[in-house]
């Protein structure tokens, strides 16, 4: 058999496959994230403020920077199911800065508190609920990101190890968005602790488990 009768005979066997949109992707993260939220809602319910229509500034910002690094690295994700040439962070890399503003103030704070030996209000060093927080994100987290990374198997992602982290950490911000409209707490260190800790935790395990499961 000749050459071009063995590309013939491979080419022949060959079968159409559409391009996977990023708009698309966006849309089954989005609407993973509205199940867990309703999730968390129906089993555990939604904040007093938040249902008066009258929410806490600390549930309206640390929401809000969630939302934005689960969006900017939902976004990484999709690019990099379709990779190209000169594709950057395309911005997730600033939103997770934005996100680590809340952590970092929060230490500023409490250093400032203990330099200068001031005291506590009430309610700002209570971590009940902490474990809830880290057990409730986590499960959110992982319902979110096994859609994502379903979605993102029917890509191409070169870089494994990245498109791993990327998941990890859409779904951990996602997650934690989801328990954040149940969380009673509104203090800073909670939210620095807590929520820090549950999208960190499962930026590792994307990293560890997500690769795994793309790999060609």
């Amino acid at each position: 058999m000749n050459t071009q009768n063995l590309i013939d005979n491979l080419a022949a066997d060959l079968q159409p496959i559409k391009p996977i949109q990023t708009r698309n992707g966006i849309t089954v993260v989005l609407a993973a994230t509205c199940v867990a939220a309703l999730i968390v809602i129906a089993l555990f319910g939604l904040r007093q403020d938040v249902r008066a229509g009258a929410p806490n500034p600390i549930v309206v910002v640390r929401g809000g920077l969630l939302v934005l690094l689960g969006l900017a690295t939902s976004f990484a994700v999709t690019r990099a199911a379709r990779p190209a040439v000169g594709q950057g962070q395309n911005g997730w890399g600033w939103a997770l800065a934005a996100a680590l503003m809340l952590p970092v103030a929060a230490l500023v704070i409490y250093c400032a508190h203990i330099v200068n030996a001031e005291p506590f209000v009430k309610g700002e060093m209570d971590f009940a609920y902490g474990p809830y927080c880290l057990g409730i994100s986590g499960a959110s987290a992982m319902l979110i990101g096994a859609v994502q990374t379903l979605w993102l198997r029917r890509g191409a992602p070169t870089d494994l190890n990245r498109a791993g982290w990327l998941v990890g950490l859409a779904a951990g911000s996602f997650g934690t968005f989801a328990y954040s409209l149940h969380c009673p707490s509104n203090s800073i260190y909670y939210v620095g602790l807590f929520y820090g800790s549950a999208v960190g935790l499962c930026a590792v395990v994307g990293r560890f488990v997500v690769p795994r499961l793309i790999k060609w």
